[in-house]
Order: structure tokens, then C-alpha cells, then sequence
């Protein structure tokens, strides 16, 4: 199948896909932060969304299509090939990136794009779209 899309239409569209400071994080930014973790903390493996440096506790957000959720994950019917690996590559990094915390005695916590209540994902854009 031939993607819709022109190359350069398709490359714009996916360079509005944000990495951080997504619906998701922001929406949960305010419990983790009252909670005493920082945000896009530095200098822990993995750059995880958000750390409580104290307790040693890495948590991601965890995108659905971009972290191979087996609930939702369809992958593009368009360039299949190069999708399935992006998304084996994604999840490997997250195995080897939870290995690696735990190592130095973290506790990892993934937290699915599904988990979040679509409606905690509404209010944070007009929170932060003021």
C-alpha cells in the first residue's frame, strides 16, 4: 500500500510528534510533582519522565504505538517493515534501560498511554493552553 501522503507532508506531520511535554506527561506532571518527583530528571539511564531521586523510583510514560503496547499497538499499513522494527527497537532499549536501573537499585515503573483517563488528558491542555 502507498502512503497518502507526500514525503514531505509525511515527514512534517511526523515532526509535530512530540517526545516530551506530551498530553500525557502534562496531565500527570501535577500528581508526581506534589509527590516529590522531578520532571525529565537528568543524568539517570533511560531519561525517564519522571524520578523521585530520594526513593530511587524511575517512572516512564509509556506511548502505546511507540512502546509496542500489545493492547492497542497497529502498526501502519504503509512501510511495515521499518515500522515493526522502530517498535522492536523501542522495546528492547525499554528492556535493557530496566535492566540497567535495577542494576543500580531503582524501581522501574512503566506507565501505558492507556492508563491515563482520557478526560485527565483534556483537562491538562486547557490547564496549559492558558
Amino acid at each position: 500500500m502507498v502512503d497518502i501522503f507526500s514525503k514531505k507532508k509525511r515527514s512534517k506531520i511526523m515532526s509535530r510528534i512530540r517526545s516530551r511535554d506530551t498530553k500525557i506527561e502534562l496531565a500527570v506532571k501535577p500528581i508526581f510533582e506534589m509527590a516529590g518527583f522531578g520532571y525529565h530528571p537528568e543524568g539517570i539511564a533511560g531519561s525517564p519522565d519522571f524520578a523521585h531521586l530520594g526513593a530511587k523510583i524511575a517512572v516512564f510514560i509509556d506511548g502505546c504505538f511507540w512502546h509496542g503496547c500489545v493492547k492497542h499497538l497497529r502498526l501502519p499499513k504503509t512501510n511495515l517493515q521499518f515500522w515493526a522494527d522502530k517498535i522492536n527497537r523501542n522495546t528492547s532499549r525499554d528492556r535493557r534501560t530496566n535492566r540497567e536501573l535495577r542494576k543500580r537499585g531503582w524501581l522501574v515503573v512503566r506507565v501505558w498511554e492507556h492508563d491515563v483517563p482520557k478526560e485527565s488528558r483534556r483537562r491538562s491542555l486547557s490547564v496549559n493552553s492558558s
